[in-house]
C-alpha cells in the first residue's frame, strides 16, 4: 500500500518535477560543490581507525570499504508512462524508472550530497514476480527494476535493491516515487520555469530553439525534461543535464511562490499525495527536512562510464547500455562517504 507522510513538503516538490530529488532542498544554503582534491576524507588505503565505530561497509571492485560518519541514504524515483500502474494484481505492470537520484545525508558533519544515476546503467536486477518473489536475476538496465513486481510498492522496493547492489550494498533508508506525467501540473504551479535550451529540439518542438532562454509552458516543460529521442544526441546523459537545469529553475520559482503564499508548498504537496509512492512516514520526513535545513549542499555527482548498443532486454530492439567506470564509482563514493579500507580488529 502507499504510505504518505504529513510533512513531505520539500521532497514532494523536488520529486514532483522528476528532474530533481532534493538537490535544492536546503533553501537557504549556499551550495558547496567540493572536489575530490579538497574533500577532507582519508585515503582508502589507510586502515580503519579502531576508535571510530563503523557505520556501514561497501564491497567495491572486490574490496571492502567502510565509513564512520552517520549517513542516511534516500532514493528518489521518477517513472515514465510505460506499463500499467493499476494496483490490481492481475493487471499491474510496473513502469520504467527514468529518473534515479540518491540523497545522502551526513548527520555527522551536517552536509548532504546527491548521486544522479543513468537509467541505462547495467547492473543486477531481480526478476521479481507478481507475488513479490524473486527466483532469478539478470544483468540489464537499472530502469527495468521498477517494471517487475505485483504493485507499485514492490516495484519501488525492487528498484531500491538494484541501486543498492550497484553501489556495493549501499543501505537505503527510504524511497519516494512519482510519475513524470505530473511535470505539467508542477510547472503550472510555479507559473513556469525559465531555462536556456541547450539541445536541438527542432524535430520535437520548434519553439524550444537551441540557445533560446524562455519560460517554459506546461507542455514545453514536459518535453524539455522527458523527451530524448530526436533531441540533440538522444543520449540519456544529455537529458540528465537538462533535468538538472530545470530543477534549479523550478526551485527558484518555488521559493518565490512560497514567499508570496505560505500555503503554496502545502497545496502542492496535496496535489501530489495521491500519485506519490513512498515508505517514508511523516516523522521520517519531518526529521529529514530539519536536518537538511541546517546542512550544506555538496552538489550532484554523476558516475563516468561508457555507452554501447545491446539487446539485453531480449525484445529484438537495440537499446543503450551504460557501464559505470569502476574507478569513477569508487572515487565518488570515497568523496561522499569518506570510505576507508575495512579491516576488522583481530
Amino acid at each position: 500500500m502507499r504510505r504518505k507522510g504529513r510533512y513531505p513538503l520539500i521532497i514532494a516538490i523536488t520529486v514532483g518535477i522528476v528532474a530533481t530529488a532534493a538537490v535544492y532542498l536546503a533553501a537557504e544554503q549556499v551550495e558547496q560543490k567540493l572536489s575530490s582534491d579538497s574533500a577532507p576524507h582519508q585515503e582508502a588505503s589507510m586502515p580503519l581507525p579502531t576508535e571510530d565505530p563503523v557505520q556501514g561497509v561497501l564491497k567495491l571492485n572486490g574490496e571492502k570499504y567502510a565509513w564512520t560518519h552517520e549517513i542516511e541514504n534516500y532514493l528518489v524515483i521518477g517513472t515514465d508512462a510505460s506499463g500499467n500502474q493499476t494496483e490490481n494484481e492481475d493487471e499491474y505492470r510496473g513502469t520504467m524508472a527514468d529518473f534515479l537520484l540518491i540523497l545522502a545525508v551526513d548527520r555527522t558533519d551536517h552536509t548532504f550530497s546527491m548521486i544522479q544515476l543513468n537509467r541505462d546503467t547495467i547492473t543486477e536486477v531481480t526478476l521479481l514476480q507478481a507475488d513479490g518473489s524473486g527466483l532469478a536475476s539478470a544483468e540489464m538496465q537499472i530502469c527495468t527494476a521498477h517494471w517487475y513486481g505485483g504493485d507499485p510498492v514492490q516495484s519501488c522496493e525492487n528498484t531500491v535493491e538494484a541501486v543498492s547492489k550497484l553501489l556495493g550494498g549501499l543501505p537505503i533508508k527510504g524511497y519516494y516515487s512519482l510519475n513524470m506525467k505530473d511535470i505539467p501540473s508542477l510547472n503550472h504551479a510555479v507559473g513556469g520555469v525559465t531555462v536556456t535550451i541547450e539541445d536541438d529540439f527542432s524535430k520535437v518542438d520548434p519553439s524550444l530553439r537551441q540557445g533560446r532562454t524562455l519560460k517554459l509552458s506546461d507542455e514545453q516543460a514536459f518535453t524539455y525534461v522527458h523527451d530524448r529521442y530526436d533531441v540533440g544526441d538522444q543520449k540519456n546523459s544529455s537529458r540528465m543535464k537538462r533535468q538538472q537545469s530545470y530543477m534549479k529553475g523550478f526551485w527558484e520559482r518555488a521559493q518565490e511562490k512560497n514567499e508570496e503564499d505560505p500555503a503554496f508548498v502545502t497545496d502542492l504537496y496535496q496535489q501530489l499525495e495521491e500519485t506519490a509512492v513512498t515508505d517514508l512516514t511523516g516523522k521520517d520526513i519531518s526529521r529529514l527536512v530539519r536536518e537538511l535545513n541546517r546542512s550544506a549542499n555538496r552538489g550532484i555527482y554523476c558516475f563516468e562510464g561508457k555507452e554501447k548498443i545491446g539487446q539485453r532486454l531480449n525484445d529484438g530492439i537495440n537499446h543503450v547500455e551504460f557501464f559505470i567506470n569502476d574507478e569513477s564509482r569508487l572515487r565518488i563514493l570515497k568523496e561522499i562517504y569518506g570510505l576507508m579500507e575495512y579491516k576488522r580488529k583481530k
